[in-house]
């Protein structure tokens, strides 16, 4: 049953009669009725269902990286992180006949013009670390030597992702902390940087797929 404001015509909420009320963005918007609504099945929308299932739980798995790296693009898209996250990522995943591939070396935890720094290959020497250690860059045009430079840390099998503590662009390393429950296991590594210096405050690099290893 609908719920009338002031008159049908300035809008409603739910049914009545054949027209459905409802609101978008603050709009007031009415559709038509379906009585029975479709729910397709064809090996296409399949896919297509997987596809998004897929982009919305990797969507989870890097949330503490995207809430540090995507902030800024995904307030301007007016989206949350997550969304921002599935909607670059779109390309990194691929379905066909019912299985889904991630190109996990493809996926973006970070946008943004701030230069990055040149990051080294991941060290998983220590039990339960990843460090990787990198060319500050900081005599390049817009970079400074306070930006803070993050490392995080995905595990495939679980779906879940560690980002470290923010090392400062002049320290040339960075490491993280991993679970114990990780051990023995393959682990995927990107890095970015934000911008911390008097011109650049705020500002993201693009992130970077630094490769893969086994947790010591």
């Amino acid at each position: 049953m609908g719920k009338i404001n002031q008159g049908i015509l300035d809008g409603f909420s739910g049914k009545v009669g054949t027209v459905v009320g409802y609101k978008v963005h603050g709009k007031k918007v009415m559709r038509a009725y379906v009585d029975n609504a479709k729910n397709p099945r064809t090996a296409k929308q399949m896919d297509a269902r997987l596809r998004f299932k897929t982009l919305a739980a990797l969507a989870v798995g890097f949330l503490t990286a995207s809430k540090t790296g995507l902030e800024r693009i995904a307030a301007s898209w007016r989206h949350t992180v997550a969304n921002a996250f599935m909607r670059i990522n779109q390309g990194a995943v691929t379905v066909a006949d019912g299985v889904a591939e991630v190109d996990l070396s493809a996926l973006v935890c970070s946008v943004g013009a701030l230069p990055q720094v040149g990051f080294g290959q991941a060290d998983f020497t220590e039990p339960l670390t990843a460090k990787v250690d990198f060319a500050p860059n900081s005599d390049t045009p817009g970079a400074a030597d306070e930006d803070e430079v993050y490392l995080f840390v995905y595990e495939p099998s679980s779906g879940q992702g560690m980002l470290s503590a923010p090392a400062q662009r002049s320290t040339g390393t960075v490491e993280v902390n991993l679970p114990s429950t990780w051990s023995g296991v393959e682990v995927h590594v990107y890095g970015f940087a934000l911008g911390k210096g008097r011109d650049n405050d705020g500002k993201h690099s693009n992130s970077a797929y630094i490769g893969s290893g086994i947790v010591g």
